[in-house]
């Protein structure tokens, strides 16, 4: 159960304070900033270009591994749910027709006399008074509570087959998370690069490469879409600066 922090939670305030802690605390110890390489829209597309290859990779190995285990289950919800619709279809079609096709029962009206209809019995028996109906409603009765009985369950698999799509996405993400992580512990990293690193601040470059392994596992994990989304955005960018840039020259 996620707990939900309010802004006057002490939960909240902890966070806060731990995490300006943190920042204080790695600031002092790496005091001398980061010098940049020089760099261009070159070298930025060949330093995501090995990313965006392994992101496709790890897509379509997840893809093959998660159909595989989770793929059957996930079809059979499916199937079943195919079936439990065809059944409420038919149910209401089964009641539409007993509606329509249904006779009621009319129950004999008693026999009342008129005084002033005439002097004769027969004419001061009058039976023209309208007929009186009996409630047919108990009669398909059954069909309506089979079919909330049908439509329940149907609401009962929906939710079902949601909760294991929901695990199914959620176990896809850590993996591919977990994969990420590995593959920028490897060596492979994003920010590296594109810094000068001082050999002679070991606590700076721990830092920092702990950080870049953790941003590459991350960009890996979100796919070679965000890969190409990310990529786009800042080739648009370097182009808008690269044209404003040359109309203050003119």
């Amino acid at each position: 159960m996620l707990l939900k922090l309010s802004l006057e939670s002490p939960l909240f305030i902890f966070l806060i304070v731990i995490s300006f802690l943190l920042v204080t605390f790695t600031a002092w110890l790496s005091q001398r900033p980061l010098e940049l390489r020089p760099f261009g829209l070159d070298d930025i597309m060949q330093l995501l270009t090995l990313p965006f290859f392994i992101s496709l990779l790890l897509e379509r190995s997840l893809e093959v591994f998660i159909t595989t285990w989770r793929g059957p289950t996930t079809e059979q919800l499916e199937v079943t749910i195919q079936q439990q619709n065809f059944l409420i279809t038919e149910k209401r079609k089964l009641i539409a027709e007993q509606q329509q096709n249904q006779i009621p029962y009319i129950e004999p009206n008693p026999i009342q006399v008129n005084q002033s209809g005439g002097t004769t019995l027969e004419q001061q028996l009058i039976q023209d008074y309208p007929p009186i109906p009996v409630d047919s409603s108990s009669q398909i009765k059954v069909y309506i509570d089979e079919l909330n009985s049908i439509i329940n369950n149907l609401n009962a698999i929906e939710r079902q087959r949601l909760a294991y799509k929901s695990n199914t996405r959620i176990i896809a993400l850590w993996t591919s998370l977990l994969c990420g992580l590995l593959i920028s512990a490897i060596g492979i990293r994003s920010l590296e690069p594109l810094i000068i690193l001082d050999a002679n601040n070991p606590i700076q470059l721990i830092i920092f490469r702990c950080f870049d392994a953790f941003l590459t596992g991350g960009l890996i994990a979100g796919g070679s879409e965000g890969i190409h989304k990310f990529t786009q955005v800042f080739t648009d960018f370097l182009e808008a600066t690269s044209r404003q840039a040359k109309d203050r020259r003119l």
